[in-house]
C-alpha cells in the first residue's frame, strides 16, 4: 500500500533536483516568513502553475532548470501543491518578482511550455507602499540600484533582445500581490470535519436538557434575551457571529473589556479575566463562565462551519486590529471551543505566549493531538472551577 501511495506522490509531483518535496518547502517558507517578521523585512513568493491539469515530470525539470539558472543562492523552490511550484524571494519587491517571473514564462514558452504565476506578498501591507519607498537590505545604500535589486538581475529585454515594454507595463501595474496567507494555509483535514460533527452531535445529546436548564434559569435571574451573540473574527480573518449564553447583564459596558484587553497585550501581564470583581455579571455569572457551560451554543458554529471543536479561540475585531502580522498567523487555521492554550495554563499564560501556542497548534495539528487536547480540557476545566470557587470565597 505504501508503495502505492508512494507512487502516486511521486507522479502527481515529481522529484525534480532543486525543487523541495511540498512538506519541506512550507517548512522552509514559515521560517523564512518567522525571519521577516523578527527583521523588519518582506519576502515574495511566486506561484508557476498549470492552468489546466498537473505539472508534469518533463515541464517541472524544464522550470527547474530555468529557476537554476536565473534565481539567487538564497531563493528556494519547491512544490506548494500538486499543480503549482513556489519560489520564495527575500528582500524582493513585487514589481522586480514580477520582472523575474515573466522572464521566466517567456523562456518556458521558447520550449512550447505554457504556465501563468501568481505573487504572493508578506506583510501584505507592503504592497501599499511604492518601489522607491521599499527598502532592499541587502544593497550596501539600502535603495538599490534600477539594474539589479537586491541582487536580481533586471535588464527588462525580450528573447530577441529587444526591449520588452509590455513586461514592464505588467511590472509596474502589479503592485497589488495576494497575501501570503494563501498559500501558507494548511487544508482543513477531513477527519476533523468528521469529529466535530461527531462530537457536535454527542454534545448535543447529552447537554440538551442542561441547555434546557440554562434557558430557564438565564431568564428567572434576568429577564431578557438568552443568547448573547457577537462578532468574532475566524478562519483566515472572516467575520462571523459567534453564539454564547448570556452571563453578562443587558447593556453591560463592552469598553471595560476592551481597555482590560489593550492592556494585557501592552504589559506582558498574565491572560487574567475580569470575573473577579465585574458587577455586569448575572447571579452564578462566575461559574457559569468558569465552567465553559455559557460556550455551549458554540456547538452550533461548529456545526455551521464556522469553528472546529479544537483550536484558538476567535478574538474580536477590535482585538484582532491591534494584532501585528505574525499574530495573525493563529487564524490559519479554524477557531475552536478549546485548544492548545486552554489546556497550558491558559489565565496563567501571557499575551504572547497564547499567540505562540495557538500558532504552534496550527502548524502541527492532527487527529492524535485533538484527541489529547480534548481529554486535557476536563481536568483543565475542573481546575477553572475550583480555582473561580476559592477566589468567591476569598471575596
Amino acid at each position: 500500500m505504501n508503495r502505492i501511495i508512494n507512487a502516486v506522490r511521486s507522479t502527481l509531483r515529481p522529484e525534480v533536483v532543486g525543487i523541495l518535496s511540498e512538506e519541506l518547502f512550507k517548512g522552509i517558507l514559515r521560517q523564512q516568513r518567522a525571519v521577516a517578521e523578527r527583521n523588519g523585512h518582506y519576502i515574495t513568493v511566486l506561484a508557476f502553475y498549470a492552468t489546466e491539469g498537473f505539472l508534469g515530470a518533463r515541464i517541472a525539470q524544464k522550470l527547474g532548470q530555468i529557476l537554476a539558472e536565473r534565481l539567487r543562492a538564497t531563493d528556494v523552490v519547491g512544490w506548494l501543491d500538486r499543480r503549482t511550484i513556489g519560489v520564495v524571494l527575500p528582500h524582493t519587491s513585487v514589481k522586480d518578482a514580477t520582472l523575474v517571473a515573466e522572464h521566466i514564462c517567456r523562456k518556458l514558452s521558447a520550449h512550447g511550455i505554457k504556465l501563468d504565476y501568481k505573487c504572493y506578498l508578506y506583510p501584505h501591507d507592503e504592497c501599499e507602499k511604492t518601489s522607491s519607498q521599499r527598502k532592499h537590505p541587502l544593497t550596501p545604500n539600502g535603495k538599490g540600484s534600477p539594474s539589479s535589486r537586491a541582487g536580481h538581475e533586471l535588464s527588462h529585454t525580450s528573447d530577441n533582445g529587444s526591449s520588452s515594454s509590455e513586461t514592464q507595463k505588467r511590472a509596474e501595474s502589479s503592485v497589488g500581490a495576494s497575501p501570503l496567507m494563501d498559500i501558507c494555509l494548511s487544508r482543513f483535514p477531513f477527519w476533523k470535519r468528521g469529529l466535530d460533527i461527531a462530537l457536535c452531535l454527542f454534545g448535543l445529546t447529552v447537554f440538551g436538557p442542561v441547555m434546557l436548564l440554562i434557558v430557564i434559569g438565564i431568564k428567572i435571574v434576568d429577564p431578557g434575551p438568552v443568547l448573547f451573540r457577537q462578532e468574532r473574527i475566524g478562519f483566515r480573518g472572516k467575520r462571523f457571529m459567534l453564539f454564547k449564553f448570556r452571563s453578562m447583564k443587558l447593556n453591560s459596558d463592552t469598553g471595560v473589556h476592551q481597555q482590560h484587553l489593550a492592556q494585557l497585550m501592552r504589559s506582558g501581564a498574565s491572560m487574567t479575566k475580569l470575573d473577579k470583581a465585574d458587577s455586569r455579571l448575572i447571579p452564578f455569572g462566575r461559574i457559569f463562565r468558569a465552567s465553559g457551560l455559557d460556550e455551549l451554543p458554540q456547538l452550533f458554529n461548529i456545526i455551521r462551519g464556522d469553528m472546529s471543536f479544537v483550536g484558538p479561540r476567535p478574538c474580536v475585531p477590535y482585538e484582532y486590529e491591534q494584532f501585528s502580522p505574525w499574530h495573525k498567523q493563529r487564524c490559519e487555521t479554524y477557531p475552536g471551543l478549546t485548544g492548545l492554550w486552554q489546556v497550558s495554563g491558559k489565565n496563567k499564560t501571557t499575551f504572547t505566549e497564547m499567540m505562540r501556542l495557538d500558532i504552534k497548534y496550527g502548524h502541527r495539528k492532527s487527529l492524535r493531538e485533538d484527541i489529547r487536547i480534548l481529554v486535557q480540557t476536563i481536568p483543565a476545566v475542573m481546575g477553572q472551577i475550583r480555582e473561580s470557587s476559592s477566589t468567591k470565597g476569598n471575596a
